[in-house]
């Protein structure tokens, strides 16, 4: 499934992501990569990003997790993670990016303050 993404601006410094499908090298990574990254531009600074339908990550899907949270962090903001599946858990501790990555439970939790 080609990957896909459905952004939602919770209000002016806060977005959703929802990302569905696989996260590999490609123009579509991209294309989605500049979208998100656009959100930092425009003044978000709690970007939530849903992995909950997220299939598989390869290298790539995994660089991307990693050039948001640098660019929130760099931005004065944070990136935090929601739902993500066994196959993406265990690819965040196989690399130890779990110790860093904020990754919720839930959507309730993401949104909390």
């Amino acid at each position: 499934m080609i990957l896909d993404a459905e952004i939602d601006r919770v209000d002016p410094a806060t977005a959703v992501v929802r990302l569905a499908g696989r996260m590999t090298l490609g123009s579509r990574l991209r294309e989605v990569e500049s979208k998100i990254s656009d959100l930092a531009d425009d003044g978000v600074r709690r970007l939530i990003v849903d992995l909950s339908h997220i299939e598989f990550a390869d290298s790539a899907g995994l660089g991307l997790i990693m050039f948001l949270y640098g660019k929130m962090k760099t931005a004065g903001g944070q990136l935090r993670l929601v739902t993500p599946g066994p196959r993406l858990l265990e690819l965040f501790k196989m690399t130890h990016t779990d110790s860093i990555l904020t990754i919720d439970p839930d959507m309730a939790s993401a949104l909390e303050p």
